[in-house]
């Protein structure tokens, strides 16, 4: 198990994973979407590595508040492969995010989750 930051080399398996949620995209508005947020301290992309290849990933944004003294987490996509549901990776990177949270004092995260992916609202409401 590894977690790390992504790089460029993982654009493809997170166009993958991308599309598991139901999301496509073409490969360059990705590329230069990892390129706007990469080396930018308010946003994180992060990729779960099982036996050196990445089989999940999550996007992390903090945003300051104006009315409370720490800032908001917001989780935008969390996507792990069919294959390693079992592995419990989606809670590995659900937990790595409320490290990274509760490291730059965040005082809430929030998920942005379509409607029409109940099994993600049941992870989400499970988590807490």
């Amino acid at each position: 198990m590894n977690i790390r930051n992504a790089t460029y080399r993982d654009a493809p398996t997170i166009k993958l994973l991308l599309e598991a949620l139901g999301y496509t995209t073409s490969m360059s508005l990705l590329v230069n979407q990892l390129e706007t947020l990469f080396g930018n301290n308010d946003h994180q992309v992060i990729v779960y590595e099982l036996n050196k290849e990445v089989v999940g990933f999550v996007s992390i944004h903090f945003l300051p508040q104006l009315a409370f003294d720490g800032e908001l987490a917001v989780i935008t996509y969390l996507s792990v492969e069919e294959t390693v549901k079992d592995q419990r990776i989606d809670i590995a990177l659900e937990h790595y995010v409320t490290q990274q949270a509760i490291k730059r004092k965040c005082d809430r995260i929030q998920v942005h989750c379509m409607d029409w992916r109940a099994p993600a609202h049941q992870f989400y409401e499970q988590q807490g």
